[in-house]
């Protein structure tokens, strides 16, 4: 069973998301979650005598507007400890919803890099029409060298495998046409090296558009380009569930009683572009399961990216180092 430290002064509604989102997590689990921030705050936030929830005392919060090379000094912090949890191998993983600048130096400097590995990179799952893409890198590295895209594409494979129970991942490449000859010089080189280390899993190159109507499992990016893509979807996401409520506002009688009727058609539509459900970001190349949470996370987003953790955890994602072919 796996440990996973929470940060427990992470999100905008902290701790009280935290609290119901660790007890949902050891009620529909058997893993253990240490509660980490001002015990003073947290610990009346959780029934007496409940199981498998530990705490761990850090006086101090580590703000979104921080420089996050600043999490480096900030020892006391709810984020540094449970990063320091990992590290002394108190902790498989954590997870946190706040800085997510800060998270990745934690993840990258003090847990550390998996020998190998140059380049951390932060995995989102999309949705898409296939349940699911794994967009690598979603913000991490604002560019990256022809080699590094191999070991990302490495890296999504296995989280497709483990968390998304993807048999064979197709991976592809994110460019601005399926031509092998389309893109920059990095990303033509990418091509050729991705093609003949990555071998079966790779299909080539795809387009924007497959990202949430294509057959892929993994799409490789830098992360300048992936997390334009991932605020673009949650963007358009939140837009169209708007415009949906605001047309339903503007309609006749007759045309808001189907409304009515299709109340559960809209509940599941609005659903497919629901954060919650995917457990946040997964930081992949680093020792240990770190997964970023959304910052305006409830108890059901915090549960499932403990969730998400706990799975890297058990399916050992981290050891993502053998390449198939």
């Amino acid at each position: 069973m796996a440990t996973i430290a929470l940060d427990a002064f992470g999100s905008d509604h902290a701790p009280y998301e935290e609290a119901k989102g660790a007890l949902l997590f050891v009620k529909r689990t058997q893993h253990t979650v240490v509660l980490v921030g001002d015990e003073k705050k947290i610990k009346p936030l959780i029934p007496e005598g409940t199981e498998r929830v530990e705490f761990f005392h850090a006086p101090e919060k580590f703000g979104m507007a921080q420089k996050p090379t600043e999490i480096l000094k900030s020892s006391k912090s709810s984020m540094a400890v449970c990063a320091q949890l990992v590290k002394d191998k108190k902790a498989n993983g954590f997870v946190s919803a706040g800085n997510t600048g800060a998270i990745l130096v934690l993840a990258t400097f003090k847990i550390g890099r998996i020998d190998g590995v140059e380049r951390p990179a932060i995995a989102t799952v999309i949705p898409s029409k296939i349940g699911g893409t794994v967009l690598i890198d979603s913000g991490a590295n604002v560019s990256l060298k022809p080699q590094n895209y191999v070991q990302l594409a490495h890296m999504g494979i296995s989280y497709a495998k483990a968390i998304l129970n993807r048999k064979n991942p197709k991976c592809g490449l994110l460019n601005v046409g399926t031509e092998a000859e389309k893109g920059n010089e990095t990303v033509k080189e990418a091509y050729k090296l991705l093609k003949n280390e990555v071998g079966k899993f790779f299909v080539g190159n795809v387009e924007g558009r497959d990202i949430c109507f294509g057959d892929v499992d993994v799409i490789v990016c830098d992360g300048f380009s992936g997390n334009i893509v991932l605020k673009t979807v949650e963007g358009l996401g939140a837009y169209m569930s708007n415009a949906l409520k605001e047309s339903v506002k503007r309609s006749n009688v007759f045309q808001k009683i189907g409304a009515l009727m299709m109340k559960g058609t809209f509940k599941s539509f609005k659903e497919t572009f629901d954060y919650r459900k995917y457990g946040g970001a997964f930081f992949l190349g680093v020792k240990g399961a770190v997964v970023k949470a959304h910052g305006s996370s409830d108890s059901m987003a915090i549960f499932n990216a403990l969730r998400v953790a706990a799975e890297g955890v058990e399916n050992s994602l981290l050891d993502f180092a053998s390449k198939e072919k």
